[in-house]
């Protein structure tokens, strides 16, 4: 009997070997091999911005309260660095909201941009909306606009305020009120 077993577990395990040499898996598809393709890698930041922010945090894209580690922050940041050609040092981060299709979400929850602006989710998405729009500004151009400064602080103390005061956040918002760029 015990020899049996072990003749059973040897062609399995023979088996399952040489199907796990043609099974790939199906989110590998496409995936390029090259040592340049990084899932996790930033854009390039502004020099300014790189001076200034040098907390971890502003190149940490797995933490949920990094201005990058969210959904919005992410998306808004990789749109952006694909767009970099339409930044100019008047960009605002109302017009990188806009942009991105967020104005109605924005306004909607009360942030005050000078032109309509970011609601699916409510406030505190239209909140991370408005941070990830400033610190994209921020970190691809070094520049970030009086008014779009002020609302991503109204952001950041929202967001404070309603999960606790986690550290992310407030290093965010104390280096973003230092910032004399």
């Amino acid at each position: 009997m015990r020899k049996t077993w072990v003749s059973i577990l040897a062609l399995t395990a023979v088996v399952l070997s040489g199907c796990a040499a043609f099974t790939t898996r199906a989110d590998d598809a496409g995936v390029p091999d090259d040592e340049e393709f990084l899932v996790d890698e930033l854009p390039e930041a502004a020099p300014a911005f790189a001076a200034h922010f040098t907390d971890p945090i502003y190149d940490d894209p797995a933490t949920e309260f990094a201005p990058f580690g969210s959904d919005e922050g992410w998306d808004l940041l990789h749109e952006w660095d694909e767009r970099r050609d339409e930044l100019t040092p008047q960009t605002t981060v109302a017009d990188l909201i806009k942009g991105s299709g967020f104005a109605d979400l924005v306004s909607e929850a009360g942030f005050e941009f000078s032109d309509d602006i970011p609601e699916p989710g409510g406030l505190e998405d239209a909140a991370t909306i408005v941070v990830g729009a400033g610190f994209t500004l921020l970190r691809l151009t070094g520049q970030i606009d009086a008014e779009g400064r002020r609302e991503t602080l109204r952001a950041l103390d929202l967001l404070i305020e309603r999960y606790d005061a986690p550290p992310e956040l407030v290093r965010e918002r104390d280096d973003l009120q230092s910032w004399a760029g």
